[in-house]
């Protein structure tokens, strides 16, 4: 869904201090030979510090008037492209390799990760993006594994880089602010092939009615499969979802692709998408609610994180 401008540009804090934005770039991967993607570019800070330490930079603005303000400002220097777009419609077109460093919106960070995370050409991701987004992408050893972490577990590692101080940004934030990576796997846990059926169990378990695996997971799994699972793998049929580890619904998945039938898999068909089509409904419901004067203590995208 496409983002008011407005509400991007005022979404993102931006830093002030040179010295900081070179630690940074210093703490990263990148090099002299690498094409850098930055998602709002702002005032050009991060554009500049990153077009002295890479080959390329191709900094993508939404706001027009940025847009305008840094072509003019980066002119004169080649190895710096500003593109003029919104960067979840932008195809990143070629065959080749490279990284992200971006100061990203922080209202559309669920939007940029999900679609950063599926590219197949990205090499090392550095955003500096709000913590509480930050863990529920990481999971354990930072939060407890939710449905968002244990998406992206399997093909991702993550790092905290650094932690920022509300004054290393105009304006100043009220959440907290870290720099954070997220690095492809060289040899990721799940086939990428598999990826959408992984999806899919995650969803159908999370959202299924029951208070536990066990109750969650009847139409998937015979009692004697989950039991035997449930020894072998190290978990309590009694423990809610939220308490498995990642190693378990890895190896709860490898039984599940290995020893359920056709016929019980085409139940979890799709999960993923009923879910983000529910959790859409939610937000829209709550949207009306906030414009008709109603409570804001349920918002329906939580209840699945």
């Amino acid at each position: 869904m496409l983002q008011k401008k407005s509400n991007i540009k005022d979404s993102q804090n931006f830093l002030h201090d040179d010295r900081l934005v070179s630690l940074l770039i210093n703490k990263s991967s990148i090099e002299k030979e690498d094409v850098v993607y930055e998602i709002g570019s702002g005032k050009g800070i991060i554009t500049k510090a990153l077009a002295a330490s890479c080959k390329k930079v191709i900094s993508i603005e939404f706001d027009t008037q940025l847009a305008q303000k840094l072509k003019h400002k980066f002119e004169k220097i080649p190895n710096v492209e500003i593109v003029c777009a919104d960067f979840l419609q932008y195809n990143i077109a070629g065959n080749f390799k490279y990284k992200f460093f971006s100061n990203i919106p922080f209202n559309i960070t669920a939007d940029i990760m999900s679609k950063v995370l599926a590219l197949d050409g990205v090499q090392d991701i550095y955003f500096i993006m709000q913590y509480e987004a930050f863990i529920k992408h990481s999971g354990m050893p930072y939060y407890h594994e939710c449905l968002k972490s244990l998406m992206y577990k399997p093909f991702f590692e993550t790092e905290l880089v650094h932690e920022f101080t509300p004054t290393d940004f105009i304006p100043v934030p009220e959440a907290r602010i870290v720099f954070a990576r997220f690095t492809p796997m060289e040899e990721p846990d799940l086939y990428k092939s598999d990826a959408g059926m992984y999806r899919d169990f995650l969803a159908y378990l999370f959202t299924a009615h029951g208070q536990n695996i066990k109750d969650k997971s009847k139409k998937v799994f015979s009692y004697e499969q989950l039991k035997r699972a449930s020894k072998n793998i190290g978990f309590s049929l009694e423990c809610a979802v939220g308490s498995l580890k990642y190693q378990h619904w890895i190896a709860l998945f490898d039984v599940y692709m290995k020893f359920v039938p056709a016929d019980k898999k085409i139940l979890l068909d799709g999960a993923y998408n009923r879910l983000l089509n529910e959790q859409e409904r939610l937000n829209k419901e709550h949207k009306n609610r906030m414009r008709n004067g109603g409570s804001t203590r349920y918002y329906g995208k939580r209840k699945f994180e």
